[in-house]
């Protein structure tokens, strides 16, 4: 699964969280689990901060107007996490009953750390790719305001679509590359790339500057930038 659908997933799981913590905030008669939604709040509310703005932009990801409501998503839900704040913060110094229970840890642990394993393992095995890769295409379809950018990190061994940099047709790519990546500077009027079964070959001035040996063919893309590996 890619990191950007990774992202997406989890604006929803954190708008779940926060309707069942709300609704367990009003629940509960246990004074530690007071304790519990406060702080799972918390975190959670980071996580909207991060999910929501800062990963899209350090990593890159080509992301459209969805993200207009998936933001919808995320303030609705911290407007949820601040009234289970208050909701426990409130029973906290009513409730007498304090009770800690091997369960209230497990479900704790579970939701605080579901998404930061979620995003790792997306990332690092996207990452995985990315640095083994002998040939990185960014493409483009679609065109104004619907036109979508993604990217193939190719080896001989395989062709996997990767998210991670592909914003603004991929002007930032260079930056998620190791340095053994070249950026050919791929132009329109003297380049072209011929995709076939079990190779890609790429052109300039009808000459051949470029070909990797492939496993496994890829769709055909409108390419915007080319890295490659000696």
């Amino acid at each position: 699964m890619l990191v950007k659908d990774v992202i997406y997933i989890l604006y929803f799981f954190i708008f779940t969280v926060s309707i069942l913590n709300l609704i367990y905030s009003i629940k509960n008669k246990n004074r530690n689990s007071s304790k519990y939604i406060i702080l799972l709040s918390i975190i959670f509310i980071s996580y909207s901060i991060i999910d929501g703005l800062i990963l899209p932009n350090i990593l890159d990801l080509d992301v459209g107007f969805e993200l207009l409501l998936f933001y919808g998503i995320l303030i609705i839900a911290g407007v949820l996490f601040i009234i289970s704040i208050i909701v426990a913060s409130v029973k906290t110094k009513k409730l007498n009953t304090i009770e800690k229970t091997l369960k209230h840890n497990i479900i704790f642990t579970f939701f605080v750390l579901l998404p930061i394993l979620m995003f790792c393992f997306s990332y690092f095995r996207e990452m995985n790719y990315i640095n083994n890769s002998k040939l990185i295409l960014i493409c483009s379809r679609g065109d104004g305001f619907n036109e979508e950018d993604y990217g193939y990190a190719i080896s001989n061994d395989y062709s996997k679509i990767i998210s991670v940099g592909t914003d603004f047709r991929g002007y930032a790519m260079k930056n998620h590359l190791p340095n053994s990546f070249n950026e050919l500077n791929y132009t329109w009027t003297t380049d072209k790339i011929e995709i076939n079964h079990d190779n890609i070959t790429i052109f300039r001035n009808n000459k051949k500057i470029y070909k990797i040996d492939i496993s496994n063919k890829i769709s055909y893309c409108d390419v915007e930038e080319v890295f490659y590996k000696e």
